[in-house]
């Protein structure tokens, strides 16, 4: 029933276009999805999302709309087909609401169909860009934030923010709903003996994302800050998996207090995005973001995943540096 709906799902039929049942199902908390493996829907939707986040974003790849319940990529195909007709230069049909000759044809071309179904699309593209601010919720406005990137991908210049190589291939690390447990232990310095953590840091030597290793799932690591992927906006708490060969590094230091190294980011060849951890909402929001998934953590007893932050995860990378 629409009363029960999800808050992104009400702000994507309303606002945008309904998004795919598969989405809206889990956004829904269906209870297929809050299981022992997946989490919860919201967990799980970030999984989806990955899929699309992983991929580079292609000018003539339609895939992203999948997103949408009865998308096809008609309309585009369309309007990237018939621009020669109207003396246009359309390179690629996303972020078609900022491209200046689009918006002077929009005011002074004459009327005809072709201007009637690339204004249609230009409105749907604005309605897209920022439909998070609208959003009452944390985890809703994230959610939001995601899907517009994936569609409507930003870069470097307009972000500031750093950007990640992705993988060509997912590898073979996990995104269990437990995925959290050392990483919350990390956070309050508990470091199993055998354990290590590596500190990825950025251009100015910030620490970017921290890595875990010899506990759990190894080269799985967690984002400090927000990053870029693929033109997507990603937020402090994605999960993520690293490749590369830590001996072949040359350029890196030993942590001042565990064991591990910091290194710079560049020094992985790739990295492959996993899901959003309960870390990416704030404390206070978390329960009501990931349900079943948060109380599966309580259940377990993971260490304070109600009250731990990001930002202590930042204060153990930089208690490393020498």
């Amino acid at each position: 029933m629409a009363a029960a709906d999800h808050e992104v799902v009400r702000l994507f039929r309303e606002q945008v276009q309904p998004l795919s049942g598969k989405l809206t199902e889990m956004l829904n908390e269906h209870y297929s999805h809050q299981t022992e493996r997946r989490g919860c829907g919201y967990t799980q939707a970030t999984r989806v999302l990955a899929e699309h986040i992983n991929a580079e974003r292609k000018a003539d790849d339609f895939q992203d709309l999948k997103l949408f319940d009865a998308a096809d990529g008609k309309h585009l195909l369309q309007i990237l087909a018939q621009q020669k007709l109207y003396g246009m230069q359309i390179a690629d049909w996303r972020n078609l609401d900022l491209h200046s000759q689009i918006q002077d044809f929009l005011k002074h071309a004459p009327a005809s169909g072709y201007q009637q179904l690339l204004g249609s699309e230009v409105r749907l593209q604005q309605r897209l860009r920022g439909l998070g601010q609208q959003a009452a919720l944390e985890e809703s406005n994230l959610l939001c934030g995601l899907i517009e990137d994936i569609l409507l991908p930003k870069n470097q210049q307009q972000t500031g923010l750093t950007e990640l190589n992705s993988l060509q291939e997912r590898p073979k690390v996990g995104s269990c709903p437990m995925a959290e447990n050392f990483f919350l232990k990390i956070a309050h310095r508990r470091v199993l003996r055998s354990g290590e953590i590596n500190i990825f840091v950025d251009e100015q030597n910030q620490p970017l994302l921290l890595e875990k290793l010899n506990m759990g799932d190894n080269h799985s690591c967690i984002s400090l800050k927000p990053v870029l992927m693929n033109g997507v906006r990603l937020p402090a708490g994605s999960l993520f998996s690293a490749d590369y060969a830590p001996e072949a590094v040359e350029e890196k230091q030993a942590n001042k207090e565990f064991k591990g190294f910091i290194m710079p980011y560049t020094a992985v060849s790739g990295f492959w995005f996993l899901r959003l951890t309960t870390l990416a909402v704030s404390p206070e929001n978390r329960r009501r973001a990931f349900s079943t998934h948060f109380e599966q953590q309580v259940a377990n007893g993971l260490y304070s995943p109600g009250s731990t932050q990001i930002q202590q995860l930042l204060d153990v990378a930089l208690a490393q540096f020498r």
